[in-house]
């Protein structure tokens, strides 16, 4: 670990504690690692909007890769790179999810939207509290109602006609469904296409271009600051931060992710709950003071 000089973590499940906040403890654990030289970067399927939310509320001002490395950010919230779906991929995609008719969100350089309010409220309800961070409803349905009341979820009449002088560029499409065969359906016919799928969670579709994923982004970062991937360690919790894994020196997974991401981290650190970030970071800490 002693060799470790950037940090990319995921948000919800990971470096979050409660859906929204990130714990004192994180965020001391982030500025000592910053203090001693190394880039600490949030990697997640949020947008940029969304995600930097929690990060001004905690203080922090670092490096983004947003929208499962379709936006990465500068700390001071400038894009040094986007990656798109284009207007004939994006109509391909859309003919999938509502041959399924399933519910969706589009995630554009401009925010995100959906089409259904009523719909998008329950589904996000029920994934949190699928998630094992709420056993609330009603703590549930509050995080869910803030993602509309905030404004980092805006409703729009239709998806062809979205708000602004000039169309945003579409960088992800997120579905939801319980239905288990459905989604595995929906995979199978986006396969075709070119297109990332992940998720971030078990009951959502998380899909981008295919070369929009975390791994992308991190890498991009990387170039940028002149650092090698067995520099990196990535920290994750679910199925869209495997790509992460891939390129890093240093794959590390919380307690409370899915048995897929154990199986492939080299590192297995606390709960999101529990403070597992700061718990890991602190031991890159250690082993750079022993050197």
């Amino acid at each position: 670990m002693k060799n470790i000089r950037l940090i990319a973590s995921d948000m919800d499940g990971t470096l979050l504690k409660d859906g929204w906040r990130i714990s004192k403890t994180n965020v001391e654990a982030i500025k000592q690692a910053e203090a001693m030289g190394i880039t600490f970067i949030a990697a997640t399927g949020r947008d940029y909007f969304e995600a930097s939310g929690p990060l001004k509320e905690a203080g922090l001002s670092i490096p983004m890769v947003c929208v499962n490395g379709a936006d990465v950010r500068n700390p001071d919230g400038s894009c040094i790179h986007r990656r798109s779906i284009d207007d004939s991929l994006l109509s391909s995609i859309q003919a999938v999810l509502e041959k399924e008719r399933i519910y969706y969100e589009l995630y554009t350089s401009e925010g995100a939207f959906t089409n259904n309010k009523a719909e998008g409220l329950d589904l996000v309800v029920d994934l949190l509290l699928s998630s094992g961070d709420f056993s609330s409803e009603k703590d549930a349905k509050e995080l869910a109602q803030m993602r509309f009341d905030a404004g980092t979820i805006r409703v729009v009449d239709s998806y062809s006609d979205l708000p602004g002088d000039r169309d945003p560029d579409v960088l992800k499409l997120l579905a939801f469904s319980n239905d288990e065969a459905k989604r595995e359906r929906i995979k199978k016919e986006l396969a075709f296409l070119d297109v990332a799928v992940s998720a971030s969670a078990k009951e959502n579709l998380e899909i981008t271009h295919r070369d929009a994923t975390k791994g992308h982004g991190v890498l991009k970062m990387a170039k940028r600051l002149n650092i090698k991937p067995h520099e990196i360690m990535a920290i994750g919790d679910n199925l869209n931060d495997l790509s992460m894994f891939d390129v890093a020196g240093t794959a590390v997974a919380m307690a409370n992710a899915g048995e897929t991401v154990k199986q492939v981290s080299d590192i297995l650190t606390r709960r999101n709950d529990e403070d597992g970030v700061a718990y890991v970071v602190d031991q890159v800490l250690t082993a750079r003071s022993d050197v």
